[in-house]
């Protein structure tokens, strides 16, 4: 389920075979008791991208509750949620953003750190973070409602959530004729958040306008008119997607109205 995480399961340890034992007197002391295994250690640290060079000690009931706190609210953090559609996809099957925590501990670093899968160590562990929320039957976790929306500057104003700069654009697709200066300051720095804004942006944008794409022609898009004379739409949905990832529709980022051709 979780193939982009790395695999966090300990190593097996192997143990060289013993030498064939030389004949030894009846009366030979016997063997030194094997020394104690050394604690347990997960080979990341929690709370952090990618794989450690120094394995991170959980020996101890409370280290082992700051570890699962630190990786499951990193989990819900905007700098992963930005780039993870799987925890996206999962918060958006309910209104309230809860994902189960049976769903969390089916993540490996998850399972390195409670190899019995047990669910109320994890409740327990998130009590009082500042990012995270447990449900009242200890089961479910979602990223804290006053986290999910941001304040966003576009056009010298500022927007709170997805919806606001939605709301915002989508009156400018039905004008005619060429935006206005205030109007284009808007659009300029929603393009700026689109992944290719160099690409459509080219020889420099002259002006804006709203018109509609050849291949959606029943539906309206922003239209840059380059220095060059030539023009280019876009789907400034893309761009609010990009901005708002925890708040973006799972897998329909551009489409619907205004969505251009890219």
């Amino acid at each position: 389920l979780d193939k982009r995480r790395m695999s966090t399961e300990p190593e097996p340890t192997t143990e060289a075979p013993a030498a064939a034992a030389e004949a030894a007197p009846a009366e030979a002391p016997a063997a030194a008791p094997a020394a104690a295994a050394p604690a347990a250690a997960i080979s990341f640290v929690p709370g952090e991208a990618g794989k450690s060079d120094a394995p991170a000690a959980v020996d101890d009931d409370e280290k082992r509750a700051a570890a699962i706190k630190k990786q499951v609210e990193y989990y819900f953090s905007e700098a992963n949620l930005t780039n993870d559609k799987f925890m996206r996809t999962e918060m958006a099957k309910t209104s309230e953003k809860w994902v189960p925590i049976s769903v969390i501990m089916t993540f490996n670093r998850m399972k390195a750190l409670l190899p019995g899968a047990e669910h109320a160590p994890v409740a327990a562990a998130m009590a009082g973070s500042e990012v995270v929320e447990v449900s009242e039957d200890g089961e479910k976790l979602r990223r804290l409602p006053a986290l999910m929306k941001k304040t966003v500057t576009l056009g010298g104003k500022e927007f709170v959530g997805r919806a606001a700069v939605v709301a915002h654009a989508r009156p400018l697709l039905q004008k005619e004729g060429e935006l206005a200066e205030e109007e284009c300051s808007f659009i300029k720095d929603l393009l700026s958040h689109h992944a290719k804004a160099a690409e459509k942006i080219g020889a420099g944008i002259a002006s804006i306008k709203a018109g509609c794409n050849p291949k959606f022609p029943d539906t309206r898009c922003f239209v840059l008119v380059r220095a060059d004379g030539s023009e280019e739409d876009f789907s400034y949905l893309k761009c609010v997607d990009a901005l708002f990832p925890l708040e973006a529709p799972p897998g329909k980022g551009g489409k619907g109205k205004g969505k251009g051709k890219g």
